[in-house]
């Protein structure tokens, strides 16, 4: 799955691009090569919006496992 997708952090949002979805979490490459944020709100494909925490990074590209949903 490649889609786009976007991430809020502190109100400011910025364009990814969805590489992989889960029920867990997501692999997301970042737009703009810099630190990705410990945690964000993604906007995935078909209206799903989730909490994240990043796990790991590597270069441009993060993965993000999703917060449990009260």
């Amino acid at each position: 799955m490649i889609s786009g997708g976007r991430m809020v952090v502190e109100g400011r949002s910025q364009s990814c691009v969805v590489l992989d979805l889960s029920p867990n979490g997501a692999c997301i490459h970042l737009l703009y090569p810099e630190a990705a944020p410990t945690s964000a709100v993604l906007h995935l494909p078909g209206g799903v919006v989730r909490k994240a925490a990043r796990r790991w990074q590597r270069e441009d590209v993060a993965g993000y496992e999703f917060c449990e949903q009260s």
